[in-house]
């Protein structure tokens, strides 16, 4: 009985969560799979919905965008939520790709930038 009363309160929650987690399967082509921890994670707001979680890519491009075309490692690390080492391996990535360019401040600090996103001429050397 009791077993009863708990399902009345919360089978339309169990209802809307399995639907949720079918629809995620059938979005990724998975199956009976389940997503992969590293790309996906809950919604902050304790919604029973889950979420993919942005690239370190698009995380450095967002950052570059908005500091005028240049990020540091710290930067990305800091907005990515990952280690400065992660962030430095994946801005050497996209210098090796050609999208970026690896500079040097007068200050001495490296500067990762991204020349589409740049206004004019920053006080920058090459590196």
């Amino acid at each position: 009985m009791v077993g009863a009363v708990y399902d009345f309160f919360t089978l339309p929650r169990q209802v809307q969560e399995a639907n949720l987690r079918e629809q995620v399967r059938r979005a990724l082509g998975q199956g009976g799979q389940t997503p992969q921890t590293g790309q996906w994670r809950y919604a902050d707001d304790g919604a029973a919905r889950i979420i993919r979680k942005e690239s370190l890519e698009r995380t450095i491009l967002r950052v570059a965008k908005k500091n005028q075309g240049m990020a540091t490692a710290s930067d990305v690390a800091l907005e990515a939520d990952v280690p400065i080492e992660e962030a430095k391996k994946a801005l050497d990535t996209l210098v090796t790709k050609g999208f970026a360019e690896l500079r040097v401040r007068s200050s001495g600090t490296l500067v990762y930038t991204f020349p589409e996103f740049m206004d004019g001429d920053a006080p920058l050397e090459n590196f």
